[in-house]
């Protein structure tokens, strides 16, 4: 298994965990995987991104490849764009919904996935032996050719929008240049938030972590409704008109809903994860959609959508994918999916009586630790977690694949006994750091 990639990517404070000498490996380190490969380079508006990006590309052009700079770009149009030049890598410098200081690595394959963890631990194995191409020979570092053609893929993935008012909150980052433009060029009145590209603001207060200002904004604007994104637009968390969350389970329940009405949810399933609330496994179950549950990831979810050959699939956090459009989560492509079911509701109809799910109370939390590994291998960590396993609906206690933490989530019946189960975790999890 990789060391260095989490859940998704290299991660960690940029300048510290995460500095230009891991950035220029792992850009020659594509140079091993594949002779002088063809790769498309994106970056998110952190300031630390143009520091990384260049260091990548470095990395690339050292051992003979060829770099396609796109400059800030979504992840999900890196994916669009490696598909579209037939490259064989895609990289994406970002690190999505984590604060500023903070930076990532992302890859994409030939396929625009994201890639296993086997490949992930080959290009681990040759970061630390550089392949350095004769003189004559190293790579070139040119612009991406047409960055306007992902703005048109996602104008022709829409449906019109005329009357509707949409709210839009861009976290400072990647989707400020092409999430408000492709709901304008589709006719809708967007009233946009946090659309500069401020790297030392990225997802500060705003964005799918932080939707409460979203959610004022749709209420004081009358809006039909508002979609956030974090830093590098794979992840989309709604507000209805009510001013009300509409988090990532119930938008793939939405949409799922929505394509089985029209005969188009292939083999009658779609893909969520562990933490997919069982409240809307219960709404699928009604409408005659099974739930398939994949590890925590998005990755992992498009893994499993591909071997099912499911059509939507996403997590509780925002990661959306719709196979038929995009090989990964795209959070701007997912908003438009769902404004156009909105666009085609007979008069009166709202987004709230779309997502209007029972869910079941859960409750979240994130421990930091100094060591991940040795907590969840403790022994009375883990007969904790036996023990409280059997008064709640579903328990997941797992270590952060992005950050030093444990994330701990409880499930029940009722939110005491979610809340209860979660602290006495969390209590555990603390007497063995002190």
């Amino acid at each position: 298994m990789a060391e260095l990639f989490g859940t998704d990517g290299i991660r960690g404070v940029a300048g510290k965990e995460l500095t230009a000498r891991t950035a220029f490996a792992l850009g020659n380190a594509l140079c091993r995987l594949r002779r002088a490969p063809r790769v498309v380079l994106g970056r998110d508006t952190r300031t630390s991104s143009d520091m990384l990006a260049l260091a990548l590309a470095a990395g690339v052009t050292a051992g003979g490849g060829q770099v396609l700079d796109g400059g800030v770009l979504p992840s999900a149009a890196v994916s669009f764009f490696v598909l579209r030049e037939g490259a064989d890598f895609g990289v994406v410098v970002s690190a999505s919904h984590n604060p500023p200081e903070y930076n990532g690595l992302k890859m994409f394959g030939a396929d625009g996935c994201k890639p296993g963890e086997e490949v992930e631990a080959r290009a681990e194995r040759w970061m630390s032996a550089y392949a350095f191409a004769p003189a004559l020979a190293c790579g070139a570092c040119r612009p991406l050719p047409n960055r306007g053609a992902y703005l048109a893929h996602l104008v022709g993935a829409g449906a019109p929008l005329a009357g509707k008012k949409i709210v839009l909150d861009c976290a400072y980052g990647a989707a400020s240049a092409f999430a408000p433009r492709a709901f304008r060029k589709l006719g809708a009145r967007v009233v946009a938030l946090c659309c500069g590209q401020n790297g030392r603001r990225i997802n500060v207060g705003c964005g799918a972590l932080h939707p409460a200002r979203l959610c004022r904004a749709v209420k004081e604007a009358g809006a039909d409704a508002g979609f956030c994104y974090d830093g590098d637009a794979d992840r989309v968390i709604a507000c209805d008109e009510r001013g009300r969350i509409v988090d990532g389970d119930k938008i793939v329940c939405i949409l799922a809903r929505a394509l089985q009405a029209r005969g188009r949810l292939r083999g009658g399933v779609v893909v969520g994860t562990a933490h997919t609330n069982t409240g809307v496994e219960r709404a699928l179950a009604k409408s005659g959609i099974r739930l398939l549950r994949a590890d925590i990831g998005d990755k992992y979810v498009a893994a499993a959508m591909r071997r099912a050959g499911a059509a939507v699939g996403g997590e509780q956090s925002g990661h959306v994918i719709l196979s038929a459009y995009a090989a990964t989560g795209d959070g701007i492509l997912t908003s438009l999916a769902l404004a156009g079911l909105l666009a085609g509701l007979p008069e009166g109809a709202k987004l709230s009586q779309l997502a209007a799910i029972p869910l079941l109370p859960q409750i979240n939390r994130s421990v930091r630790v100094r060591d991940k590994v040795r907590v969840l291998g403790g022994e009375r960590v883990r007969a904790a977690i036996a023990r409280e396993s059997a008064g709640v609906q579903r328990l997941v206690v797992r270590a952060s694949g992005t950050e030093p933490v444990v994330r701990i989530f409880a499930e029940a019946d009722s939110r005491r006994a979610a809340a209860a189960a979660a602290a006495r975790i969390e209590a555990e999890i603390r007497a063995g750091e002190e």
